[in-house]
């Protein structure tokens, strides 16, 4: 690595050397999230298909008896969380809960910015998924939370990177939060894009990881409208890396297109204040 070498050409040379990657995304939460899309899903498959991964059955469990979703009674089975919390809200706790331990770094600089986006991400899913729900697109009812979830994948990606170079000490001078931010907003749609190519995830996740700052937005691509909504408003609402308090929502144009008035996001807004408490790692 030469010395001249600025900290955007270091980041760049880690990404392209695929030294440093990401874990496989977790396939047994698109199988769940596939069979909880049918018309009449099976829930003793979607009870088997989680209960043969210890680790995952223990998240799941312990998400489930979390402050957000706990009832008066403990849940101490899968089925008795697929029957408390329903098909779809289990099927979320499952990409939650595969998708969450990436978010972690020994490296107290990257941990803090790693929260940031875990917190941004989980919210953008949950006010994509609620837009979907109200605004009646059904079918992209389950699809629109786990695009809301991956669309920021390569900012993890890339702090990832940052994470490494910062322990190998292979730079005398550590970047500032500043830099890391203009490095994350420059490089991660393209990286995000590659990673979900390399993950095999479905085309329209991968799109909507590529597509969601692009200027142009086709009236007719409403998945990514519901993401690019949503990430409006955790921008506003200062959830995550990037905050614009002063954002109009209403006059965004995705707004626009989705038909929405100030009324309507701001329930929006309640909905996904009410929501941050799922983003505790307690």
């Amino acid at each position: 690595m030469n010395s001249n070498d600025s900290f955007l050409d270091i980041v760049q040379t880690y990404l392209k050397s695929g030294k440093v990657v990401l874990p496989v995304f977790d396939g047994i939460g698109m199988r769940v999230q596939q069979e909880v899309a049918k018309e009449d899903p099976d829930m003793r498959l979607i009870e088997k298909i989680i209960c043969s991964d210890q680790t995952l059955t223990t998240q799941v469990l312990r998400t489930a008896n979390s402050a957000f979703f706990r009832g008066l009674n403990k849940v101490n089975s899968i089925r008795e969380a697929i029957t408390r919390l329903g098909t779809n809200e289990v099927a979320n706790i499952v990409i939650l809960s595969a998708q969450q331990v990436n978010f972690r770094s020994r490296d107290p600089f990257v941990s803090g910015l790693m929260k940031k986006l875990w917190q941004h991400s989980v919210i953008c899913a949950i006010g994509a998924q609620w837009l979907a729900r109200q605004l009646k697109f059904d079918p992209l009812i389950m699809e629109a939370f786990t695009a809301g979830l991956l669309h920021d994948i390569g900012k993890l990606l890339i702090l990832k990177v940052i994470e490494v170079i910062k322990c190998s000490k292979s730079v005398s001078v550590q970047p500032s939060e500043t830099f890391v931010f203009e490095v994350l907003n420059s490089l991660h749609a393209e990286q995000g894009y590659h990673l979900s190519q390399n993950w095999q995830l479905p085309d329209s996740y991968c799109h909507v990881i590529q597509a969601h700052h692009d200027v142009d937005i086709q009236t007719n691509d409403t998945l990514l409208i519901l993401v690019r909504m949503a990430n409006n408003a955790c921008n506003k609402m200062e959830i995550g890396l990037k905050s614009d308090p002063d954002l109009s929502l209403e006059t965004t144009p995705e707004a626009n297109l989705l038909g929405l008035n100030d009324i309507f996001l701001a329930r929006l807004e309640i909905q996904m204040e009410d929501s941050l408490a799922l983003t505790s790692r307690n």
